[in-house]
């Protein structure tokens, strides 16, 4: 970089600095800024020592940057400074002086004398609103996995019993068995419903506060066929039939996978308890759990100990959101598997 006789490097590039639109500083080799802009200024509203401080340890001490940022920046510095990259960009979040935060991205280039990197010249630029869209489209990204995950979950149960009875048509000529094959059809257009609620943001879901008794539901969710084999009947004990409160095409949902769950998962001759205390509704078996450090991964999406899919536990995490309620995972009275929706109630 050329200056004018008698000035030097970081001088000019002052001069160069203060005529940019976008906030701009100058770093001296040793990271001192010497050099700032009004615009960095009337931004940030630091005051001056803030602003001349060793950087980034002063915003870092008064908490405008978090650790971690810091040691990001300091990075990138260091590496300009050392001659081993000429274009470097960082992405801080900065706590601006009125208490509000900026997401900016910092491009760093270097200040050279006679071939020997004397200083840095950082040009910062707000991309508050670009981060915040990608975020959107990861989150919107993530609904469409959700939608087709609970789609291949949970379409499978019924699809498999209406093909099964046309199938059976075919081969026999009997018809009697296709108005059962019309039923798991209707189920199957119920949860497409259904997963278009999912794949929506919990706080976007409108929820019916309806009466739901739960010794109905859950003899529905197990004799259906639509999450997993029918059982036997001995074998799932309703202690507190309800009504609860919430809505009951959802709370479906979420009973019947958690009842799903249990039967799949806790061994060949299971019984599952089913009923609401108050915490909340839960499911209950004496099957062998989980072990403790795996209880917060299984309600993730994709995530299954038992060779499943990985999806009906987050399902239900979804369902107890849209409700405000919270899924809790732990320990049964009988040793083993047990899940609460913590929040719901009984309903009069």
């Amino acid at each position: 970089m050329n200056s004018a006789p008698g000035s030097t490097p970081i001088d000019h590039a002052g001069s160069v600095v203060d005529a940019l639109g976008d906030g701009a500083y100058v770093l001296d080799a040793d990271r001192n800024r010497v050099f700032v802009n009004d615009r960095l200024r009337e931004v940030t509203e630091f005051d001056e020592e803030d602003l001349h401080a060793p950087h980034p340890e002063r915003l870092v001490e008064e908490g405008y940057w978090s650790v971690d940022a810091g040691e990001r920046y300091r990075e990138a510095v260091e590496r300009v400074l050392a001659g081993a990259s000429d274009d470097e960009r960082v992405q801080l979040t900065t706590t601006l002086g009125d208490g509000s935060t900026v997401t900016t991205e910092t491009r760093l280039t270097p200040i050279e004398r006679d071939g020997v990197v004397v200083g840095v010249v950082g040009v910062i630029r707000d991309v508050t609103d670009r981060v915040e869209r990608e975020r959107e489209l990861a989150r919107l990204n993530e609904r469409l996995e959700r939608l087709a995950g609970f789609l291949s979950h949970d379409l499978r149960n019924p699809l498999s019993v209406a093909r099964g009875y046309v199938d059976l048509a075919r081969e026999t000529g009997e018809v009697d068995g296709l108005d059962a094959a019309e039923s798991a059809l209707g189920r199957i257009e119920a949860m497409i419903d259904e997963a278009l609620v999912m794949a929506r943001d919990p706080d976007e879901v409108d929820t019916a506060a309806e009466p739901v008794d739960l010794a109905a539901l859950a003899a529905d969710c197990a004799e259906s066929g639509d999450f997993g084999d029918e059982v036997d009947p001995a074998a799932l004990v309703v202690e507190d039939p309800g009504p609860v409160g919430g809505d009951p095409t959802l709370l479906r949902r979420a009973l019947g996978n958690l009842i799903g769950n249990a039967f799949d998962h806790a061994g060949a001759s299971p019984t599952v308890r089913v009923g609401v205390d108050d915490r909340g509704v839960y499911v209950a078996d004496d099957g062998p759990g989980i072990d403790a450090d795996d209880l917060d991964e299984v309600a993730a999406f994709g995530v299954s100990h038992g060779g499943g899919t990985g999806i009906g536990l987050a399902i239900v995490k979804r369902v107890a959101a849209a409700h405000g309620w919270e899924l809790d995972l732990g320990e049964s009275d009988a040793g083993g598997f047990r899940a609460t929706l913590v929040g719901a109630e009984p309903m009069k």
